[in-house]
């Protein structure tokens, strides 16, 4: 089978600061075949699980076109695997896909693209689902992934593009331009504490739960719904080796990103973030405790939320150390009541 290349357009970005983006290995489309240009961000930060220009080098395509008279569209690419590769002549990155498709004069086109960390989507993680039910609707002619899995047993960055309208000419179409961006938020959790010198907390066991773990996604509209929570959802949040933290200037505890569907919680419902905490002092354990504190977030899609937390006696749960004293001590107290004079003569003898 034939492979052709893929010009793809790239714009992935995590968000963390403002990225320009750089148009490069643009090249006219050969012939009347359906090719797409190359934008690639340079200065997009590589985090973990991300996909960006460094690490995005596969995706599954979706199009189709309509014509005047033609009741039904007609599906041209459904899920069809991209790949970047070294071309083994120019020494240049290429995206290819197999199978030529081909501009049809006169018809109108729209191509959706999705990549989840690379990995296609199945039943389990999540369904795409390419409607065709009218072509003016932004929902009905929409690229859907339905039933989309983020928790504890799917972490993926998910990104997805769509073109827009195309409509095809006889000759020098236009280079599909795909950006793509992120589907999903991020959280992480930064640890404080505000306990005296010479004490110590160690934080272990963080986890966020009851959030919803699925929902479906519309790639036209880029709007998420059908919210759902299913079989007790949690992520664990990694802390790494260096878990202890003191009251010392840039003491503090960052754990590892996670990625969560994007969602707008009304006040009555409340996700929930766990973790335990050891206080101890020269080497001696004087409080461990479980704590879980309960938020109703406003995630947005494509943005991450650092949540600073500040372990101090009241957030642990234990009471402060408190003095009072009554004015009388002793059982007397300070009487300004009593006067007394006092007289000083002269000697004159002296």
């Amino acid at each position: 089978m034939k492979k052709h290349l893929f010009y793809l357009a790239v714009g992935v970005m995590t968000l963390t600061a403002c990225t320009s983006e750089e148009v490069v290995d643009v090249s006219p489309t050969q012939g009347n075949a359906i090719g797409f240009e190359n934008i690639v961000n340079k200065h997009s930060r590589a985090v973990d699980g991300d996909l960006t220009s460094s690490t995005f080098d596969n995706f599954l395509v979706y199009g189709y076109y309509t014509k005047d008279g033609m009741a039904t569209p007609i599906q041209i690419f459904n899920g069809v695997p991209v790949t970047k590769g070294k071309n083994a002549t120019t020494g240049k990155e290429e995206w290819t896909y197999d199978g030529v498709r081909y501009w049809i004069p006169k018809c109108t086109y729209y191509f959706y693209g999705y990549s989840c960390a690379d990995i296609a989507l199945s039943t389990e993680k999540g369904r795409p689902a390419m409607t065709l039910t009218n072509e003016t609707s932004e929902d009905g002619r929409a690229l859907a992934i339905m039933s989309f899995l983020c928790d504890g047993t799917h972490q993926h960055d998910l990104v997805c593009a769509e073109s827009g309208k195309i409509i095809a000419m006889e000759k020098n179409n236009p280079q599909v331009s795909l950006s793509f961006g992120h589907a999903l938020c991020k959280i992480k959790a930064v640890f404080t504490t505000d306990f005296p010198d010479g004490y110590q907390v160690k934080i272990t066991n963080v986890k966020i739960s009851e959030f919803f773990n699925k929902a479906n996604y519309n790639v036209g509209s880029g709007v998420w719904s059908e919210y759902k929570s299913e079989n007790s959802p949690y992520i664990n949040l990694t802390v790494g080796e260096k878990n202890v933290i003191t009251n010392a200037p840039g003491s503090n505890l960052e754990t590892s990103e996670i990625f969560l569907i994007p969602r707008q919680y009304p006040q009555t419902d409340n996700v929930k973030i766990h973790f335990t905490i050891e206080l101890t002092k020269d080497n001696q354990v004087v409080l461990q405790r479980n704590i879980t504190g309960t938020w109703s977030p406003q995630w947005e899609k494509a943005r991450i939320y650092r949540y600073n937390i500040n372990i101090s006696g009241s957030s642990a749960g234990i009471e402060p150390i408190v003095f009072a004293a009554s004015q009388e001590l002793g059982g007397t107290s300070w009487d300004t009541s009593t006067e007394v004079s006092m007289e000083f003569g002269v000697d004159t003898n002296s």
